[in-house]
C-alpha cells in the first residue's frame, strides 16, 4: 500500500487540473502540501496574484501560533489581501483543535469583529484562488446563516451513525453527493456563528484528545470505545460541529457541491 505522502504526490497533476477547471474561491486539500509552498502558490494562485481584496462587510480570520508565516497567510498576501485577522490560541498548553473554537469565541465576545460576516480559513493549508466575495454570494444563495465547506471523509461518524444517516439524507434530498462538513473553511453571519461556537464549546474539556491521538484511535478502529461521551473529550472542532449540524439545520448547512472550497481527498483520505 502506498504511503499517504506518496499518494498525495501522485494525485497532484490530476487534482491541479481539476482546480484550474473550477471556480471555487479556496483550495483546501492535503495533496498540495506534498510540494514546496512557493511552487504550489504559483501553480494555484498565480492567475490572481495581487488582484484580490477582502469585500466590505466581511472579516477574514485565522487562528494559529506559528512562528513563521503559515501557508494561508502567504496565500492571502500573494493574491493581494492584507486586511485579515490572526487570533492566537488562548492557552499555552498542548494544541488541540478545539482551541480554534476558544479563540474565535473570545474574539467574537470581545466585540473586536466589526463586520456582519466572518470567513474562517485554517491557517496552514488553504490557498486563495478567487474572490472571497464568492463565499458571501454562496451563503446568500443557500439561504442559510453559516456555510461549511465539505469533504468525502466520514471520520468520527462511527461515534454517531444516526447523524451520518441524517446528513446523507439531507444530501440525498438536495440531489447532492454525499459529502461531510469540513471545518477548515466556513463563512457565516457573525451573531449566528457565535451561537454555534458557544454550543460547540460545551463539549470542549480540559483533558481532550490531541489531533494525533484522535487519528490514532480512528486508525485503530476504537474511537467509539475510547469516547463513550462523544463528542465530549474528542478535542476535534470537526467532530463537534458535525455532531451539531442537525441541531442548527437549516441555518447551518454544508456545501455538499464543493463550491466554497475545492477539497478532494486523495485515495486513503486525509489522515
Amino acid at each position: 500500500m502506498l504511503m499517504p505522502r506518496v499518494r498525495r504526490f501522485l494525485s497532484i497533476p490530476r487534482s491541479l487540473a481539476a482546480v484550474r477547471a473550477g471556480a471555487q474561491p479556496f483550495v483546501h486539500s492535503p495533496q498540495f502540501l506534498a510540494l514546496p509552498p512557493a511552487a504550489m502558490l504559483a501553480a494555484i494562485c498565480g492567475p490572481v496574484r495581487g488582484r484580490l481584496g477582502c469585500p466590505p462587510g466581511l472579516t477574514i480570520v485565522l487562528v494559529h501560533d506559528y512562528r513563521r508565516t503559515p501557508l494561508t497567510e502567504r496565500s492571502l498576501r500573494y493574491v493581494g489581501i492584507d486586511d485579515y485577522v490572526v487570533l492566537r490560541r488562548p492557552t499555552t498548553r498542548r494544541f488541540v483543535n478545539t482551541d480554534k473554537l476558544r479563540a474565535l469565541a473570545g474574539w467574537l465576545e470581545s466585540g473586536a469583529c466589526r463586520t456582519g460576516h466572518v470567513l474562517y480559513l485554517d491557517a496552514g493549508d488553504v490557498f486563495v484562488r478567487n474572490d472571497p466575495a464568492i463565499a458571501l454570494r454562496l451563503l446568500e444563495r443557500r439561504g442559510c446563516d453559516l456555510l461549511f465547506s465539505s469533504e468525502q471523509g466520514p471520520h468520527v461518524y462511527e461515534c454517531m451513525p444516526e447523524v451520518k444517516a441524517w446528513t446523507d439524507g439531507v444530501a440525498d434530498s438536495m440531489g447532492c453527493p454525499r459529502r461531510y462538513l469540513n471545518a477548515g473553511v466556513f463563512v457565516g453571519r457573525k451573531d449566528f456563528l457565535g451561537e454555534v461556537i458557544t454550543a460547540a464549546l460545551a463539549y470542549a474539556e480540559d483533558d481532550e484528545f490531541s489531533h494525533r491521538e484522535l487519528v490514532a484511535a480512528i486508525r485503530a478502529g476504537n474511537l467509539r470505545d475510547r469516547l463513550p461521551r462523544f463528542p465530549a473529550g474528542c478535542g476535534s472542532d470537526l467532530g463537534i460541529l458535525r455532531y451539531l449540524h442537525p441541531r442548527f439545520f437549516p441555518r447551518m448547512q454544508v456545501d455538499f457541491m464543493g463550491d466554497l472550497a475545492w477539497r478532494n481527498l486523495p485515495e486513503g483520505g486525509g489522515l
